[in-house]
C-alpha cells in the first residue's frame, strides 16, 4: 500500500496532476493512541490486526475486516468528541470481531471486560458516560437496541 502511494504521487508529479494526499488510506498501523493509551489488535490466530484511518469509511464508524489479513479500519473521526473510554471501548469492540467473530453482543462483552481487566474502568462514572452513549442507539438486524445493549454490556462488565 505504501508502494502505491509513493507511485501515484511519483506519476502525479511527473504529470503535474494534483492529488489530495488527506483523503488518502492512512495505514497500516501495528497499533494506535486511544485516549493516551497505545492499543493494539491481536487474532484468535494469533495474527497482528493492522490499522487504517480511511476517509471512506464512515467519519465516526470502525469496521473489522478479514481480506486474507485481519484489519480495522477507522473513520478518520472515530475518536472525535468522546472520552478516552467510550474509544477505547469503541476500537476493543472493533478489535472482538477477529477474536469473537460477528456477534456484537459477544463483542461488547469482550471490550468491556478487556477495559475492566486491563484497569481503564476507575470509577462508575466512566461506564456510564459509555452506557448513556450506548442507551440511545438504535438497534439493526445485528445490534441490540440501545437500552437492551446497554444493559447486556453492564451484566458483562460485572460477570
Amino acid at each position: 500500500m505504501h508502494f502505491l502511494r509513493i507511485f501515484y504521487f511519483t506519476l502525479s508529479f511527473l504529470f503535474l496532476i494534483p492529488i489530495n494526499i488527506s483523503k488518502a488510506q492512512q495505514g497500516p498501523f501495528p497499533y494506535i493512541n486511544v485516549g493516551g493509551v497505545p492499543m493494539h489488535c491481536v487474532s484468535a490466530r494469533n495474527q497482528r490486526v493492522m490499522i487504517f484511518i480511511d476517509p471512506r469509511v464512515n467519519q465516526y464508524i470502525g469496521i473489522a475486516q478479514n481480506n486474507g489479513y485481519p484489519t480495522i479500519r477507522l473513520g478518520p473521526g472515530f475518536f472525535s468528541n468522546v472520552p478516552p473510554l467510550v474509544g477505547q471501548f469503541w476500537f476493543l469492540h472493533e478489535c472482538a470481531h477477529h477474536v469473537v467473530g460477528g456477534n456484537e453482543a459477544a463483542a461488547d462483552c469482550y471490550a468491556i471486560r478487556n477495559l475492566r481487566n486491563i484497569g481503564a474502568i476507575r470509577h462508575p462514572e466512566q461506564v456510564r458516560q459509555l452506557l448513556f452513549q450506548i442507551s440511545s442507539m438504535p438497534g439493526s438486524f445485528t445490534h441490540l437496541p440501545g437500552k437492551a445493549r446497554a444493559q447486556n454490556i453492564f451484566t458483562c462488565l460485572n460477570s
